[in-house]
């Protein structure tokens, strides 16, 4: 019998152990982004698309789903800018002033497998910034909210 790779639940990713495999990965690639900074430039982004492709575990609630579908908009429709990143974050702190949307069922075509196989920094990097666009592009849907969201954040 051939070993067969199965489908993680949350993004597709295919891996002996499936999901298991899938979250494995996600902690060697949070430990390389802390252990060399040429990674961790765009540490945030892996981490916004890695749980937006997993929302049963990563955004079960209304304010972790705003702060990655957020993080992904500040990063892509704004440069990443720190200064929303931290509005974004005050904005979230405290009682809850979102609702949660419905979610897709797709959430794009790139995956942490993606970003993995990319064999240097710059490689990670622009593997990344496709991760995070796919992701990005499946929630098309929320586009409009996570804009509102960000002006929200913003004005506060």
């Amino acid at each position: 019998m051939a070993n067969s790779a199965i489908p993680c639940a949350g993004c597709g990713f295919t891996a002996p152990a499936g999901s298991r495999d899938c979250r494995g990965l996600f902690e060697e690639l949070c430990a390389r982004d802390f252990g060399d900074y040429r990674y961790g430039r765009v540490h945030r982004r892996m981490v916004d698309a890695y749980c937006l492709q997993h929302p049963k575990t990563h955004c079960v609630s209304a304010k972790s789903l705003a702060a990655h579908l957020v993080g992904l908009c500040i990063a892509l429709e704004h440069d990443s800018e720190p200064a929303a990143h931290r509005a974004l974050l005050r904005w979230l702190d405290g009682r809850s002033p979102v609702s949660k949307p419905e979610l897709p069922a797709y959430r794009g075509a790139f995956t942490i497998g993606d970003a993995a196989a990319a064999n240097d920094p710059e490689a990670y990097a622009a593997a990344v910034q496709d991760w995070a666009r796919s992701t990005w592009d499946a929630y098309a849907a929320l586009h409009p909210l996570a804009r509102e969201w960000l002006r929200a954040a913003l004005a506060r």
